[in-house]
C-alpha cells in the first residue's frame, strides 16, 4: 500500500513553488526593462558620439579646403547629415511638430528651432537626472572674441554639438 504522502505535491508545496517562480520572474522583468532602458541610452549616446565626429570631419574639410568662413552656416545644419546613412529610428526633418504624434525611440530634426530632438521610448533613460520627454542637442559655434584694435566682428572659431537643458 503506498501512502499518501509519497503520491505527488501537496496543494502547500505548489503554492510556494507557485509564488517562488513569480518572484523570480518579477525579478527577472525588472532586469530586463532595465537593461533595455540602457540599451536604448547607449544607442542614442552612441549616435550622438558619431554625429560630433561626423560634424569634426566637416569642420577639418572646411579648414582644408580654406573655407573658414563657412563654418558658422553649420550651426544651422542637420547633425544627422554628417553621418554615413542616419540612424533607423530616424524619422526626418520637420517643422513644428505634435509631441503626441511622435513614436518613443525615434529621432527627428526641429527645422524651426535648428535642434535635433530625441524621443525617449523606455521609462527614463536617466537615472540621474529628471524624466524627460525629449532629449534635444544643438550645434553651437565656438565664437573668439574681438581682438583689441583689430575687427569687431567676432570670429567663429569652430562648432561643437551640445544637449540643450
Amino acid at each position: 500500500m503506498v501512502s499518501r504522502r509519497l503520491a505527488g505535491f501537496t496543494l502547500f508545496e505548489l503554492l510556494g513553488i507557485i509564488l517562488l517562480v513569480s518572484v523570480l520572474s518579477l525579478v527577472l522583468y525588472d532586469r530586463f526593462l532595465g537593461y533595455q532602458a540602457l540599451a536604448e541610452k547607449t544607442a542614442m549616446e552612441m549616435t550622438v558620439i558619431n554625429m560630433r565626429s561626423g560634424l569634426r570631419l566637416r569642420v577639418a574639410e572646411l579648414m582644408m579646403g580654406g573655407k573658414m568662413d563657412e563654418i558658422a552656416g553649420l550651426v544651422h545644419e542637420n547633425p544627422i547629415n554628417w553621418l554615413a546613412a542616419p540612424p533607423p529610428n530616424y524619422i526626418g526633418a520637420l517643422q513644428n511638430p505634435e509631441q503626441s504624434a511622435i513614436p518613443g525611440n525615434a529621432w527627428y530634426f526641429d527645422t524651426s528651432r535648428h535642434e535635433l530632438i530625441y524621443m525617449p521610448g523606455s521609462g527614463n533613460i536617466f537615472a540621474t537626472q529628471p524624466r524627460a520627454s525629449v532629449v534635444r542637442f544643438r550645434v553651437a559655434a565656438t565664437i573668439h572674441p574681438p581682438v583689441k584694435g583689430g575687427s569687431k566682428i567676432p570670429k567663429v572659431e569652430g562648432v561643437t554639438l551640445v544637449r540643450v537643458p
